[in-house]
């Protein structure tokens, strides 16, 4: 599956980080679950779940995925 490509995603992420243990995608106030939604809906392969907030996600990534290249690709995806 494709990550999600839309200009409303673009407009509610602020930043995707990354610790070598979780993604975290830093939204705008009151986005997080709706953003996180979108990601599961999407089915990515990296991706095992989310855990929304109010304006923070942590992503728990599939095994053998590196937080490093999933937060690169959600940086490009989402152009943050």
């Amino acid at each position: 599956a494709d990550a999600p490509r839309t200009p409303l995603l673009r407009d509610l992420v602020r930043a995707v980080d990354d610790n070598g243990s979780l993604v975290v995608i830093h939204t705008t106030a009151g986005a997080a679950q709706v953003v996180a939604s979108t990601f599961d809906r999407a089915h990515l392969p990296e991706v095992l779940g989310t855990i929304a907030g109010d304006d923070t996600i942590f992503v728990a990534l599939a095994l053998g995925v590196t937080t490093a290249k999933l937060a690169r690709r959600l940086r490009d995806v989402l152009s943050v």
